[in-house]
């Protein structure tokens, strides 16, 4: 429709719309107006930020480049001191992969650098111990730590001392490593040889010193100090003749020097404590004659002993002729050389008148010249018979006695007529030996006193009770030695009553201890006299006393334990339980929970798995600690509780009850719960808070992460060279050309001299003296001109005024410039500490200057010049030390064990020792508390003697030791170490228990170790028992290289092996009815011919030896060979039997038995040894061949055989 067809309110109507629309066109107009304005706003500040960004970014930008060549100038400067550092550098990233090594570490495993980066440690399977020490640094809070530790390069053990520091925020670490293994074995070798040398020095019998050619003490043993009371300290560096004790020993040691002899020996009188004594010396020089070794033997005695001779001779004549018999000295051709007067009156001849003539001119008595025939023929060297000779019909009873003298060409000869003695002697002989056996039988002392309280007569045993002579108590009051008021009052009141018996407990002191002692007295002689028999019960009294202490303090901790205390059977019900335990579980009272838990798994558990799990765990280890379960009460609550539980078994190993402690832990459980839940809450919490941030700081990050990964680049280099610095041990100092000081670094030297800041900006001619400001001087220019990094060995001679670094006072000189080498002075074994020696490494650096990094290896310097001085000397004897001996740190690691502590512990090796047992308080003693209380007393008195404990072996059996300990300090006074010695006293410790045990068995078990003859003897009387076998022969066998095997094997297999081989000896006893005598270690002795002779005892040796031979090649070791034996075989006289007072054993001595042992140890594997006194009872029945003469200890030459078998 047009507009001419509209109406005019149609037209009206569309005007008006049209007003609306302009209407809104204009207000858009002027809105878009309004946001053109504020575009425009926005643009020009937008603009401006930008252009403020762009300059920002312009400066970033340059502070980039900067920060890039200052990282690059870094990482130059950090490469160049790599290079200089003396060891391995690595970067480490905490999941154990290299980031990156030194060239150093790259060149010792014949690697390039790039094979690392990205690696695991321990790709190179050198040590798990450098892969466990880096692993427990990440997993520590530490920031830097230092340990030595052992790797494996090209096949052999290295130690390095390896330093860490953490950086990147404890995600890497930059480690160094120091090869020290010269420096742990000169210090290994050296204490070594210290040890030994003080073992010699207490071993030699006399006084020993050295001393120079100045008449100066270098050293003296501690002999030589105990006699004037100084310690051995005192003498090195002063003169011979400070003590002022003799002048004939000043000049004595003068004139040795001044002369051209090597040695020398002399006599010397020396006043020692205001008595004069006289010294055999010995000396010898040493060290191009620049000193000398004495020795000193006490010769006093020997002299004294001279001077006593000569007045014995002269009393000789005067004792001759008073001998109460008669005297004669005989030729062995029985001719008398001479005869004193009382033998001439006794046949009325004059004593020139028996010169000459043969004995038996006067009297022909059969058994006085057989007596003195044979005599001469034996090998004895005097004698003692009696004699019967009749002269004039008259028969006399002679007492012959009889000495060799002059090469047992002649001899002396006694005789005394006992004819009326000897009818006496036979009455009383008979009740002598009723009344000594009586005597002996009694279990005490015995005394006779008189009814005056003085003592008639008392036996052996009261007199060596008080060291005594028996005859020092007769006539004297029984109260002489004022030991017991007690005793002299009993005797008394004894005798005043009627009574015939009494007896008595009274209390004496003896040798300062006071004993207990049970007196028993009767009446004799109508109550003049009375018998006493005391028998101690001091050991009875102390063990009662102990026990009802030991109950008491048991009885007081059970009942009044916090913690629940039980003890319960196999089958699981309460023998014994505290009110702790009663209360623990809901009980009135013990008797209570006792009678109403009659099985503890199924009434107590609220599980079965903690059933299950109690039982099985308690079966696999024995015992169970902190062990965490729910149980029920009786009320039907629940509670939580945690146990320790061992088991305990009886010596045949059967299990007899459970012990163990309970602790109600409810309360912690529920605390934990508690605890968790708040956790979780705060973690939700936090969450939606962290997430709100994180997407803020994101954007943050992505506008600043540019600067700051070259911030970041240049700081972590930064670190590192500081780390670096800072693990150094060495002296870092940057020389321009012309010698001046750059910059001192700060590194964590210790050392007799380090350059201070103030040095900065001067040159070395202005610092040093001429001779060493030109040896800094040739080495900068050398470096400069090569760019190449020199080594340099040097030393620095310090003025007493160094330490306040006074570098004027400084002089140098060299070891390997201009191949000269200085070594040090050997002729005093006093150190040189003004002496200092370092090595050196000098690198090129930019901007035409050096760093000089100086190492001091003074140390290991003295180490080694004391090392090669002392084993001249020493050997060591620490492998073989019969007690363990040890050295631990102060938090309770070994450092080191000898072989007798690491088999005393049921350890195969001292490697083994080390790496399980980190915590010896809690992996070794049974009381946890024994090992502070033994730092305690260490740490107060420095040293302590005989620390009894308990401790657990590797199989976790039980022992009792006793430890000699000293703590070891630095000349600051820091504890370094703990060394002492372990003794296993196990037996002394049960050794109660072990005799009650032995009472029983012990008729049987003397029948098992002794014949049957000699277990009678001992029965009927303990004396010693010893009886002389003239025809005995000897088997030793020893198992070939059985100590190299026992220490590849555990101590178990061990005996188990040597009992299965010495049961087939024992049976081959048996079978050729033979007497085995003991064993010691690996070897076997067995004898044949006594205690009953025996016609055929060398064939049944020989015999027993073929079929050991044969059954020893049964048995084989751990690599699958059989064992092989030496034997050893000897015919001879022994005298056998049993002496002492315990531990009775049968046993052999004489020559014999020494000649079989040398047959056997100086014999062949797989051969058997025999001597020519076996050979000629065996050659007609046996085959043997010669072995001819061989050197034997003790014998010289002797002619031996090999038997190969029955012929």
């Amino acid at each position: 429709m047009n507009d001419q067809n509209k109406t005019k309110e149609e037209l009206i109507q569309e005007l008006v719309k049209l007003r609306k629309t302009v209407s809104k066109l204009e207000e858009a107009n002027s809105n878009s107006q309004l946001i053109g304005q504020k575009l425009n706003n926005v643009i020009e500040d937008r603009n401006a930020a930008l252009k403020e960004s762009n300059d920002q970014l312009i400066q970033e930008i340059v502070k980039r480049q900067q920060a890039v060549k200052a990282l690059r100038v870094a990482k130059e400067k950090l490469l160049t001191v790599l290079a200089a550092v003396p060891g391995t550098v690595s970067w480490i990233k905490s999941d154990l992969q290299y980031i990156e090594v030194n060239q150093r570490l790259a060149d010792m495993f014949d690697l390039p650098k790039e094979e690392f980066p990205g690696k695991h440690i321990g790709f190179l399977e050198t040590s798990s111990e450098f892969n466990d020490f880096i692993k427990e640094f990440f997993e520590s809070s530490q920031l830097e730590t230092t340990r030595e530790i052992g790797v494996v390069v090209d096949g052999k053990p290295r130690n390095y001392l390896v330093v860490a520091q953490k950086y990147h925020k404890n995600q890497a670490a930059f480690i160094v490593g120091i090869d020290i293994t010269e420096k742990k074995q000169a210090e290994y070798k050296l204490r070594k040889a210290k040890e030994q040398l003080e073992t010699v020095l207490a071993a030699v019998p006399g006084t020993v010193s050295w001393i120079s050619s100045d008449l100066r003490y270098i050293e003296v043993n501690q002999q030589l100090a105990n006699i004037f009371s100084m310690p051995r300290e005192e003498f090195p560096g002063k003169y011979i003749g400070f003590l002022g004790i003799s002048s004939e020993f000043n000049d004595f040691v003068e004139g040795f020097f001044a002369s051209s002899d090597l040695e020398t020996i002399g006599e010397v009188v020396s006043q020692i404590d205001g008595e004069d004594r006289n010294y055999l010396i010995i000396a010898q020089k040493y060290n191009q004659n620049k000193a000398a070794f004495v020795i000193g033997i006490d010769i006093t005695e020997r002299k004294q002993a001279e001077k006593n001779l000569l007045v014995s001779k002269e009393k000789l004549e005067t004792v001759l002729e008073a001998v109460p018999g008669m005297v004669s000295w005989i030729n062995s051709d029985l001719t008398y050389i001479e005869v004193n007067q009382k033998l001439a009156d006794t046949f009325n001849l004059a004593p020139d008148e028996f010169v000459g003539k043969n004995i038996a001119f006067i009297n022909k008595n059969y058994k006085f010249n057989s007596l003195i025939q044979d005599f001469f023929a034996s090998p004895e060297q005097e004698i003692t018979a009696e004699i019967t000779s009749e002269y004039n019909n008259i028969s006399q009873n002679y007492l012959i006695v009889a000495r060799k003298y002059n090469h047992n060409q002649a001899a002396f000869v006694v005789g005394i007529n006992i004819t009326e003695h000897r009818q006496v002697e036979l009455e009383l002989g008979v009740a002598q030996e009723q009344f000594k056996t009586i005597l002996e039988a009694v279990p005490g002392i015995v005394s006779w006193i008189s009814s005056d309280l003085r003592y008639l007569g008392v036996n052996k045993h009261l007199a060596k009770t008080y060291n005594l002579p028996q005859e020092a108590f007769v006539g004297q009051n029984i109260g002489f030695l004022k030991s017991s008021e007690k005793f002299s009052t009993f005797m008394q009141q004894f005798f005043a009553s009627s009574a015939q018996d009494a007896y008595e407990e009274i209390s004496a002191w003896v040798n300062g201890t006071l004993r207990s002692y049970l007196i028993v007295c009767h009446k004799y002689a109508q109550g003049a006299a009375a018998f006493a028999v005391g028998i101690d019960i001091s050991d009875r009294k102390h063990a009662e006393v102990a026990l009802q202490e030991a109950e008491e303090k048991y009885r007081t901790i059970f009942e009044n334990a916090i913690e629940g205390i039980f003890q319960a059977s196999p089958e699981g019900h309460l023998i014994s339980a505290n009110p702790a335990l009663a209360r623990i579980y809901g009980y009135g009272s013990p008797e209570e929970v006792i009678a109403d838990l009659v099985c503890l798994p199924h009434q107590l558990y609220s599980h079965y798995k903690y059933q299950e799990q109690f039982i099985q765990k308690l079966k696999e280890h024995g015992r169970l600690v902190n062990y965490e379960s729910q149980i029920y009460r009786p009320d039907g609550s629940l509670i939580w509780i945690s146990e320790n539980t061992k088991a305990v078994y009886d010596q045949d190993g059967k299990l007899i009850r459970y012990d163990g402690t309970v602790e109600d832990i409810t309360e912690r459980k529920q605390a934990q719960e508690a605890l968790q839940i708040a956790n979780q809450q705060l973690e939700a919490k936090v969450e939606e808070r962290t997430q709100a941030l994180v997407e803020s700081n994101r954007l943050l990050m992505i506008e600043i992460s540019d600067r700051r990964r070259a911030e970041i680049a240049l700081r972590e280099s930064e670190a590192e060279l500081r780390v670096l610095f800072e693990a150094m041990t060495d002296i870092v100092t940057v020389f321009d050309s012309q010698g001046r000081y750059v910059k001192i670094f700060s590194t964590n030297s210790k050392v007799l001299y380090t350059p201070t800041n103030e040095l900065i900006g001067k040159s070395v001619d202005e610092v040093l003296p001429p001779q060493q400001a030109s040896l800094f001087m040739i080495n900068i220019q050398r470096v400069l001109n090569t760019q190449e990094t020199v080594n340099v060995e040097y030393s620095l001679f310090l003025s007493d005024h160094q330490q306040d670094n006074d570098i004027h006072s400084l002089s140098c000189e060299m070891s390997n410039y201009q191949s000269y080498q200085s070594h040090p002075d050997h002729y005093s074994s006093i150190s040189q500490p003004n002496k200092a020696w370092f090595t050196a490494n000098v690198s090129p650096l930019p901007d035409n200057c050096v760093i000089w990094v100086a190492h001091n290896i003074t140390e290991r310097k003295q180490v080694l010049d004391a090392l090669r001085t002392a084993e001249e000397k020493y050997r060591t004897i620490f492998e073989n030390a019969a007690e363990g001996i040890f050295q631990t740190t102060v938090d309770g690691r070994f450092i080191s064990a000898n072989p007798a502590l690491v088999k005393m512990c049921g350890f195969s090796s001292e490697t083994e020792l080390k790496e399980r047992v980190t915590d010896i308080a809690k992996q070794l003693y049974v009381d946890l508390k024994r090992r502070s209380e033994f730092v305690a007393q260490v740490e107060k008195y420095g040293s302590i003697s005989n620390f009894e404990s308990k401790i657990y072996r590797c199989d976790h059996s039980v022992m009792w030791i006793s430890e000699n300990v000293r703590v070891v300090r630095n000349s600051e006074g820091e504890v370094l170490y703990y060394e002492g010695t372990v003794q296993d006293i196990t037996k002394r410790k049960y050794i109660e228990t072990e005799l009650r045990l032995e009472q029983q068995k012990s008729d049987s078990l003397l029948l098992n170790i002794l014949p049957a003859q000699i277990a009678g003897k001992l029965k009927q009387n303990q004396r010693a028992i010893a009886k002389r076998f003239q025809n005995v022969t000897i088997l030793f066998a020893d198992i070939v290289d059985f100590t190299s095997f026992s220490a590849r094997i555990s101590p178990t297999e061990l005996v188990h092996r040597l009992n299965q081989v010495f049961s087939e000896f024992d049976k081959l006893t048996e079978q050729h009815n033979l007497e085995k005598i003991k064993t010691i270690g690996d070897s076997y002795m067995v004898a044949s011919g006594l205690p009953k002779a025996k016609e055929d005892h060398a064939e049944a040796i020989a015999k027993m030896a073929i079929d050991m031979q044969k059954v020893i090649k049964k048995f084989l070791n751990d690599r699958g060979e059989p064992f092989q034996i030496r034997i050893g075989i000897n015919t001879g006289p022994v005298v056998a039997g049993v002496i002492g007072i315990k531990k009775f054993v049968y046993d052999l001595w004489g020559d014999t038995v020494n000649v079989a042992s040398r047959m056997e140890s100086s014999g062949t594997p797989g051969k058997i040894q025999v001597t020519e006194a076996t050979y000629q009872l065996l050659q007609d029945k046996f085959s043997l061949e010669s072995r001819g003469y061989i050197p034997v200890k003790g014998r010289g030459e002797m002619m031996t055989y090999w038997l190969i078998d029955q012929g």
